[in-house]
């Protein structure tokens, strides 16, 4: 009987620490870092991967805002939440990644299929961020 006692008591903890949402708190809520760009053409918000390979995205250019999946290449930065721009109209082009671990750095980008755009960042600590954003 106190088996049972404790297994059901280990599964109300996981069951709320799975409630509860148990990732890093930078993992939490829906803020963005803010990217400084007076010429950005496109802005763009992607929640934090965590251990997932996809994860929700945005992408605002000229004022219409789409939403993406992007599907991680190479995440270096796992637990933060990131923006970035694209600071020309052109189909390939380059821009800023910011994240909310303060990590930030240059980005170029290839949006030749709109539905499939393709990103990398390599930010201030050497380290990449590569994924692509495709309309699903």
């Amino acid at each position: 009987m106190a088996r049972m006692s404790d297994a059901a008591w280990l599964m109300g903890a996981v069951a709320a620490a799975l409630l509860s949402g148990c990732a890093s708190s930078q993992n939490a809520g829906t803020g963005f870092p803010e990217v400084s760009s007076t010429t950005a053409v496109c802005r763009g918000n992607l929640r934090a991967f965590g251990e997932e390979p996809s994860q929700a995205a945005s992408l605002s250019c000229s004022g219409v805002e789409r939403r993406y999946v992007a599907h991680a290449d190479s995440i270096a930065h796992r637990y933060s939440r990131c923006a970035h721009t694209f600071e020309s109209s052109g189909s390939t082009g380059s821009g800023t990644m910011t994240c909310s671990n303060g990590r930030s750095g240059p980005l170029t980008y290839d949006r030749t299929d709109p539905a499939n755009i393709k990103v990398a960042a390599i930010l201030d600590d050497g380290r990449e961020m590569a994924f692509t954003l495709r309309q699903e």
